[in-house]
């Protein structure tokens, strides 16, 4: 099988997403992956900023040239607006793609994406893999009779309709989806590579608690930083970048918080490492509809480190949760929880242990790049098996 993926965002980025994880899983299960990208647009978000991170011989990345003023330029709406100036440009390396190498599937995600389906040249799959109706309420602050948000339920309506078939991370999601073949593919972690030499670290002398993931407006990072404030005895590790990391950082700076580190935007192996030397991992989101649809990268990635998590309590955290997780929604209720485990660590060491071998079994990049494989192959004729 041949997969096209014109992607919206950097490929190689901080924020190593669902889509470079699942495509990367099933190009080393024999497939072909082509992906599009368009330049740096030179912003401080983390889908934007380019680091290291691990290639694949048959996942082949191809830039986009936009015109760079008006790419690198700030505007109104700016990002709906790149996205689909984007989309109109690749259209013909799209159609070049799929006549010169066989494309099989185009993936697609995203609404400004619609122009691909107009005369479908292939197969193709929608992944909803946001709630993205709340999020464009949320970013552009409109209501539901909004004409702009009624163009944009349409529109995603009309691109589920037209797909072969549909997937997405969540339960949430999955159940407001009218489609014949929809699957539940949701995010997961790689756990191949991970503790080849033994066990995890052991417990530092302080505790440290380690956070991992976008600096944006959907993450109660300021809960972090409140907490950090409360427990000058306990050190805490912010990884990432994303618009938000300027307004935390200089919280972080006006407290005078020495226990607070923030990294910013690392290669994706370099953050795991960090993580794998904390006590607690934090999986913090503000509480909304979006935020309760979500499946994070994040949580998969510290329970395959067998690190202890506190999590906010979402719907879809709290549907998959096995007696692995510990819960926390106000900056009290964290700073509990944090001496608790603390002060128990045999007990959050068999909670990690538990949510370890839940993520290794059904959370694994490589089961979850398996499971979208066979959904493929269940909806579109004549897939091809992949090349070993």
């Amino acid at each position: 099988m041949t997969i096209l993926f014109p992607y919206l965002a950097r490929w190689a980025s901080a924020h190593a997403s669902r889509y470079y994880h699942l495509l990367m899983n099933v190009a080393e299960q024999g497939h072909t992956v082509y992906v599009l990208q368009p330049p740096s647009r030179g912003s401080s978000e983390a889908n934007d900023i380019d680091v290291v991170l691990e290639g694949h011989p048959r996942v082949h990345v191809i830039t986009v040239p936009m015109n760079e003023r008006f790419w690198r330029a700030h505007f109104p709406l700016e990002k709906l607006v790149k996205k689909m100036y984007y989309s109109v440009k690749a259209w013909g390396t799209v159609r070049r793609l799929v006549r010169t190498e066989r494309i099989d599937l185009m993936y697609l995600y995203n609404l400004p994406q619609f122009l691909y389906l107009l005369n479908k040249p292939t197969a193709a799959v929608f992944d909803l893999a946001d709630d993205l109706l709340g999020m464009l309420k949320v970013e552009l602050a409109v209501s539901e009779r909004h004409p702009l948000y009624r163009a944009a339920r349409y529109c995603l309506r009309w691109m589920m309709r037209r797909s072969d078939l549909v997937i997405c991370i969540s339960g949430p999601l999955y159940d407001g989806i009218v489609h014949p073949r929809k699957f539940l593919v949701p995010n997961g972690s790689r756990t191949r590579h991970l503790f080849q030499n033994g066990a995890p670290p052991p417990p530092n002398e302080r505790t440290t608690v380690g956070y991992v993931g976008a600096f944006e407006y959907s993450m109660a990072l300021d809960q972090a930083v409140d907490a950090a404030a409360r427990m000058p005895e306990t050190d805490f590790v912010l990884i990432g970048a994303g618009r938000e990391f300027p307004r935390i950082r200089a919280r972080v700076e006006g407290l005078g918080l020495r226990n607070v580190r923030l990294t910013g935007a690392l290669p994706h192996a370099e953050a795991m490492e960090l993580v794998s030397r904390t006590d607690v991992c934090l999986n913090l989101f503000t509480k909304t509809d979006v935020s309760h649809a979500v499946s994070p990268l994040k949580l998969f990635e510290y329970l395959s480190l067998k690190r202890p998590v506190i999590s906010t309590r979402l719907k879809e955290v709290e549907r998959i949760d096995k007696d692995f997780l510990y819960y926390a929604d106000t900056v009290d209720e964290l700073v509990e929880v944090i001496r608790h485990i603390a002060a128990h660590r045999d007990e959050a060491a068999a909670k990690a242990e538990r949510g370890h071998t839940v993520t290794v079994n059904e959370f694994s990049w490589s089961v979850i790049a398996a499971s979208f494989i066979d959904a493929v192959k269940r909806s579109v004729p004549g897939i091809p098996e992949g090349v070993r």
